[in-house]
Parts: C-alpha cells; sequence; structure tokens
C-alpha cells in the first residue's frame, strides 16, 4: 500500500493547505486550478514536490488529483485520486479488490489501467484512506506527458462494490507551468543551460548521476507511424532510450551512439560493429533527440536496419556515451530487438 500524507486539504480560497512536515507552501498558477507546492527532503535533498489538479465540476473542493514527486522520501513518480465519494471500502482494500479505473488524455483512446498499477492509500497510522486511490506505473508517465501537451483528464472509477461509476475531469490549464515549477521531480538544483555550459573536471564537478536503469519504450515508424516494441528490419525508426537516474543535479549537455548488430546466417550466429556514430546534439547527420522527464533521460534514437533474405538481423546494440554539466561521463549499453520483414 502506498503511505500518503494527509492530502492538502485546500481552503475554500485555495490558498493555503495542511502539508506534511518539510513541505513548501502551495501556490495557485494564475486563472487555473492547478496548484503546485515545492519541497525537498531536509537532509537527502530528494524532490518531495507535488502537483494538484481540481476537478473541473465539483465546488467542495474534495475531489483532487494530486502528481508525487517522490514515495517515503524516495525519488518516485506516482499519482494519488483523492474524491468526495469512497473509491474503495477498508473491507475491499483488506482483499486486495481495486476498482476498475479508465482514464483518457484529450481524445485520445481511452486507456483501462492495469489491475497491478492501482493501490490503496493509508494515513501514517495505516488507516485505509477509502476516498483516494494510488497510480503508479508507465501510465502515471503518460498522464504526465498529456497534461504538459494540454490534454485533460478524464477518469472513471467503476468500484469492486459495484453501484454507479464515477467520473472526474480534471483540466490541464497551468500544468505545465507548475510541472515546470516542481522540475518535472527532478532535481531542485538549478538546471545547466545545455550545451551552452562551461565544463568543470569531475574532480572538481562531482560524479555523474547515480544510472538505476534503462530500457528502450517503443519504436514509430518514421513513415507510417506504426508503434513497436523493437525495430522491424527495413523501415526506419525513431526509437526512446530512457535511463532512469537518482538526480544530482548534473545535466546532460552531449552523448554519443555506437552501434552493432547481431544476426543469424546459414544457422551460425555472429556480431557486425557499425561505424555510424550518431550525435546529441545532431550535426549534419541523423536527428537525434534528447529530452528530460522527471528522473528520466530520454533519447530519441533514429534506427535503421536493412532486410536481407540471406542474413535476418536479430538485434541492434547500443552504447550510448552521456556527457554531463559537471564534465562526468557515462555509458550505457542496451539491446533492441530486430522483427524481420519477411
Amino acid at each position: 500500500m502506498r503511505t500518503l500524507p494527509l492530502l492538502p486539504r485546500l481552503t475554500a480560497l485555495l490558498c493555503a493547505a495542511v502539508l506534511p512536515a518539510g513541505a513548501g507552501a502551495v501556490d495557485r498558477v494564475p486563472g487555473t486550478h492547478t496548484y503546485y507546492s515545492v519541497s525537498k527532503d531536509p537532509i537527502t535533498d530528494v524532490n518531495t514536490s507535488s502537483v494538484t489538479l481540481q476537478e473541473i465540476n465539483d465546488s467542495s473542493v474534495q475531489t483532487l488529483f494530486r502528481l508525487n514527486c517522490a514515495d517515503g522520501g524516495v525519488p518516485d513518480l506516482w499519482a494519488s485520486l483523492t474524491s468526495k465519494n469512497t473509491l474503495i471500502p477498508a473491507a475491499d482494500a483488506d482483499l486486495g479488490l481495486m476498482p476498475a479505473v479508465t482514464i483518457r488524455l484529450g481524445d485520445d483512446a481511452p486507456i483501462v489501467l492495469p489491475g497491478g498499477d492501482l493501490t490503496s492509500v493509508v494515513t501514517p497510522n495505516d488507516a485505509v484512506k477509502a476516498e483516494s486511490l494510488a497510480l503508479s506505473g508507465a501510465t502515471v508517465r503518460r498522464i504526465v506527458n498529456g497534461l504538459n501537451a494540454g490534454k485533460r483528464l478524464v477518469v472513471r472509477v467503476n468500484r469492486a462494490a459495484g453501484g454507479q461509476a464515477l467520473t472526474y475531469t480534471f483540466a490541464a490549464n497551468g500544468f505545465a507551468t507548475a510541472w515546470a515549477q516542481v522540475r518535472g521531480c527532478g532535481a531542485l538544483t538549478a538546471r545547466a543551460a545545455a550545451p551552452q555550459v562551461t565544463l568543470t573536471s569531475p574532480a572538481a564537478g562531482g560524479a555523474a548521476p547515480k544510472f538505476t536503469r534503462w530500457y528502450f519504450t517503443t519504436c514509430r515508424d518514421a513513415g507510417s507511424g506504426a508503434v513497436r516494441t523493437g525495430l522491424l528490419a527495413g523501415s526506419a525508426h525513431l526509437c526512446d532510450l530512457v535511463i532512469e537516474t537518482v538526480p544530482n543535479g548534473a545535466q546532460p549537455v552531449s552523448a554519443s551512439f555506437s552501434y552493432e548488430l547481431e544476426y543469424r546466417e546459414r544457422n551460425a550466429a555472429g556480431k557486425l560493429k557499425l561505424d555510424t556514430l550518431d550525435r546529441w546534439p545532431s550535426g549534419a547527420g541523423p536527428v537525434t533527440r534528447y529530452r528530460p522527464n522527471g528522473n528520466q533521460l530520454i533519447f530519441t534514437l533514429p534506427l535503421n536496419v536493412r532486410a536481407r533474405p540471406d542474413r535476418v538481423y536479430t538485434s541492434i546494440n547500443v552504447t550510448a556515451d552521456i556527457l554531463f554539466s559537471n564534465g562526468s561521463r557515462k555509458k550505457v549499453y542496451e539491446p533492441l530487438p530486430v522483427k524481420p520483414a519477411f
């Protein structure tokens, strides 16, 4: 179960809140019903900020959607829905019965959330908050991206005990501003203006951020726009390499990407190192993009593997070499599956 400090109950003017110890004040994005609180752990400097959206039809200010940057003092982006209605009775929570939750961002297709992404919320005394529900997993990132793009968020809750479905709508107005104020749940230190930055030596500037894991998410076909979990041989793709970090204030200022191919040919396996070297920021070659997302570094790579009848490519293995604003650098190695075109 998620342990949620009692959710701020905004006043009628929505300018003050009861927040956990060490949290910052609540600020409102002017002209919107979007609020943010900037705070960090006084010992570890972990970003404990949050962004809160008020439901557009609830004048009593009891229905809120909150994005949290940390969980129990550990960097972890998750969301909580708090309602004036009961979402999950304690008896259901004890049995592990979660409601069925569907979300929709703007005019995108509705998404039914996996049951494993839903948990009950408890107070510091381990009492289940029947009016609250926690959301985790990749869907939370999708919600952040959608709100940043100006898409309204609609959440429908079908409770396990039955009864009328509950539907809540949250406007995206002001979200991008609030998200920037909490630094996208990244480090609260000032960001370097990459790549126009003066580098220091690693000894003077410190170490690179700790990498906790890295992986490819999806590849988008540059021609058809189809989204795949790997490459389709013979088609150009734009693939997202995600690196999750423990931020320390250092920001990427440049990166290079080298490749090797794994293949099967006449029942034998082999590897082929490519001379290609992609770079960010891009020069005259293929366009490689970078965007930060909370504690994630996301590089979008232009990838294309030939389709050959005599040789079946099974994987393209990517080595990323990243230079940070404090002069440190770090490498990751990650394979991406290749599917045959025929």
